[in-house]
């Protein structure tokens, strides 16, 4: 005899294949499709997990279930979702207003991937940086010295191997913060008209770099909870464009703040390996984990020496100093020669001081303070959103970063919202620029590295009350 589970999920299949729910549409939700059949819950729950077996739906984090989509229909997809040269332009040019916000006299700003001046050791920098040009004047107009280049490459070495990540010394290269590496990265690997699989919701930045490098991005689904979806890449390596990279931010993704499971990891280097596609790890937000370790980077586990990893010390330091390092294993003589031909090298002073930070343990300290401060002000922030937004906004609180991506109601337009709470002087990131096709827009990304303060809670309380707002006028 039949499960009654698997009656209903017979039935609703049935209604599949006779159009009712054509590939790619949503389904019931749990309780309504357990309110038509007149059972529980757990019931309606454990038929779409029987379908979902069977590859006949596909569950999607907090939206629900939906009919599968036939491989070629997924390829199809797939192939309609690269986006066109204009449609880079438009992101470009909204990536720069957007920047603008911060020389503008908005009160609160919510909208940039920066923690507040006042949780950096600016005073304590200021001193080191005074000492160093006292005690080395030279600094001021010269290469670091050979001798403080490898000392501060062996201590870089040193502090990889506490995340179990292996770098040899002499493969490490600085760069002015973590664009400038990415851009090397992409310059070797790619040249213009190529396609590059990126993470969506995407950091607007990547896009405008590919834009400014004449690439083409192949967006591929990205959620809170794990990061990257590795079926939808393997759909997309099978039946999409030829793709010459992947740029993955591996550890709390910009905007979504999700961290990739390390078995995720592994397996995503097993996949690109498959399809000969080299990988550049953006781990920028690594360090500002809010656990008890930091998360391992991706490259930890790359035998072939194939993952071009960036990292930076610009959000867990000192955001003015642009220092960035990347360790590119096999393509680190081409990568080198690529950054000879545009910056050479970083500051000496900077890396000077940065060394000395590094060896004294005073970096562990300093890093450890913002990161508990960071802790506390994301739960304010995610706690304040929940009480104050419309029902129906959804968020997933990250384990680390500065960024909390909030999904709000469907019909939520938040360029709209972006607009009034601007005239209230209130500013954040509208889920349109995270994409290059106009996807997101009743999403909104929200910095926490703001401290927590009556405006700040006000100014969230305000955005609920203008969501609500533009929701009951549109309905």
């Amino acid at each position: 005899m039949e499960a009654i589970y698997q009656d209903i999920a017979r039935q609703l299949a049935a209604r599949m294949d006779a159009g009712e729910f054509p590939p790619g549409s949503r389904l019931p939700s749990v309780r309504q499709l357990a309110a038509s059949h007149g059972v529980n819950s757990l019931t309606a729950l454990a038929a779409y997990r029987w379908l979902e077996q069977k590859q006949r739906v596909v569950a999607r984090p907090r939206a629900g279930f939906f009919a599968a989509l036939p491989a070629a229909s997924a390829a199809a997809a797939l192939h309609r979702a690269l986006p066109s040269p204009a449609t880079l332009v438009e992101v470009d040019s909204r990536m720069s207003q957007l920047v603008a916000l911060s020389a503008s006299d908005v009160a609160v700003q919510l909208h940039m991937a920066e923690a507040h001046h006042s949780l950096y050791p600016s005073a304590e920098l200021a001193r080191r940086l005074q000492t160093a040009l006292l005690q080395r004047p030279e600094l001021i107009g010269a290469y670091l010295p050979a001798a403080q280049h490898e000392r501060l490459c062996g201590l870089l070495q040193q502090m990889a191997a506490g995340w179990q990540m292996e770098v040899k010394a002499d493969e490490i290269l600085f760069c002015n913060g973590i664009t400038e590496g990415i851009s090397l990265a992409l310059r070797h690997l790619t040249r213009p008209g190529d396609t590059v699989a990126v993470e969506t919701p995407v950091y607007f930045g990547l896009l405008q770099t590919l834009a400014a490098l004449g690439l083409k991005a192949l967006e591929i689904p990205c959620t809170p909870d794990a990061g990257l979806s590795l079926e939808a890449l393997e759909f997309a390596l099978q039946y999409g464009p030829p793709v010459r990279c992947l740029v993955t931010v591996t550890n709390y993704q910009n905007p979504t703040g999700a961290r990739m499971p390390d078995d995720h990891k592994k397996r995503l280097l097993a996949l690109a390996r498959r399809h000969g596609v080299t990988l550049i790890e953006d781990d920028v937000f690594g360090e500002l984990y809010f656990g008890e370790a930091r998360p391992t980077p991706l490259k930890a586990w790359d035998r072939d020496g194939d993952v071009i990893y960036c990292a930076s010390f610009t959000k867990s330091l000192a955001p003015s100093f642009r220092l960035g390092w990347l360790s590119g294993g096999r393509h680190h003589a081409a990568l080198e020669r690529l950054r000879a031909s545009s910056s050479l090298v970083s500051p000496a002073l900077l890396l000077g001081t940065l060394t000395d930070l590094l060896a004294s343990g005073d970096y562990a300290r300093i890093s450890q303070r913002l990161r508990r401060q960071l802790a506390r002000q994301m739960e304010q922030v995610a706690d304040a959103v929940l009480a104050a937004f419309p029902r129906g906004t959804t968020l997933r609180r990250p384990q680390g970063g500065l960024l909390l991506w909030v999904e709000g109601p469907e019909g939520l337009d938040s360029g709209r919202l972006l607009e009034a709470a601007l005239r209230e002087s209130i500013s954040f990131a509208p889920g349109m620029l995270f994409s290059a096709e106009p996807r997101f827009r009743h999403c909104l990304r929200l910095n926490f590295g703001q401290p927590w303060d009556e405006a700040q809670r006000q100014a969230i309380v305000r955005l609920g009350e203008l969501a609500a707002e533009q929701l009951r006028t549109t309905c």
